[in-house]
């Protein structure tokens, strides 16, 4: 198949994209910052989405995986505005004229906005959400309009590379600092290999009509366990302190929806595929594929 994803020099974009050409694909890859991808059917796009669309040295593409986007939160709206609903209206005029069977959409959990229930369905009503979570929700609109669409809602997404809550658990508990955490039921992660997984099981069924799946790593477990798992991992001296919460709805991730297409690792498993990839990454063994 022939796959064009955007934002290629992102961790999650890379890492999908290099499967995808271990699988025997034809990858075009767009970004402003080389992957450093080294394929012989790999094809790199240097271009900014920002400034509108490109041109590609194909006629059409099978599949558009589109990921470019300011994905860091508390931005302006006018960054957002750029980064994350133009680009998208410029992947989406791509779109008519590749003419692709679908187009698979990073979203974010974000679109979903003040959440006042325990567990987060994909029917759930939408409150109140912040800038980034309309941004990605508008942009599942534009891109539905233009081709089939396959929405991923994702949470945070681990792997070599990723930002976030676990990476910021995991450097702190390398440097055996003390780490302050709130316990509570915990799925709100996904590892970076099933994001390709969904991908690869997505075009295997061709599964090419318009949805949307809320996407997290299998089971439950709570914050304090992961933490546990992480600081066990890195044999860390670092001291768990717990803390009281302080009110609101503790909620959790229903992948109910996803299980029906894709079956995910769980909890522990995807944290503990995480800590072997960084500690290999420390020790020079690689990153476990």
């Amino acid at each position: 198949m022939i796959f064009l994803i955007t934002g290629c020099s992102s961790y999650i974009a890379r890492y999908v994209a290099v499967k995808l050409l271990s699988d025997g694909n034809r990858v075009f890859g767009i970004s402003r910052t080389h992957p450093n991808i080294e394929h012989e059917n790999f094809s790199w796009i240097s271009h900014d989405l920002r400034k509108g669309s490109c041109e590609l040295d194909t006629s059409s593409v099978d599949i558009i995986i589109h990921m470019a986007a300011q994905s860091l939160l508390n931005k302006s709206a006018e960054e957002y505005l750029n980064s994350n609903i133009l680009i998208t209206n410029h992947v989406g005029n791509m779109a008519k004229k590749l003419q692709p069977r679908a187009i698979i959409y990073t979203s974010s959990m974000k679109v979903y906005g003040d959440i006042r229930t325990k567990e987060v369905t994909e029917d759930i009503d939408i409150i109140n959400p912040e800038l980034y979570g309309l941004t990605k929700y508008f942009g599942e609109k534009i891109l539905q309009e233009t081709k089939p669409t396959i929405s991923l809602r994702m949470p945070g997404v681990i792997g070599v590379g990723s930002h976030g809550w676990i990476d910021g658990v995991y450097k702190k508990l390398k440097n055996n600092e003390t780490l302050s955490i709130f316990n509570s039921p915990y799925n709100h992660v996904i590892h970076v290999l099933d994001i390709y997984g969904i991908v690869r099981q997505i075009c295997e069924t061709e599964y090419f009509k318009t949805d949307f799946f809320n996407v997290c790593a299998r089971g439950l477990s709570t914050s304090l366990e992961v933490v546990e798992l992480i600081k066990e991992g890195l044999s860390s001296e670092s001291v768990i302190d717990v803390k009281e919460q302080d009110g609101g709805v503790m909620h959790v991730l229903s992948n109910k929806k996803l299980l029906n297409l894709y079956k995910p690792l769980d909890v522990k498993d995807t944290i503990g595929l995480y800590i072997k990839e960084m500690n290999n990454k420390l020790t020079g063994k690689g990153v476990i594929s």
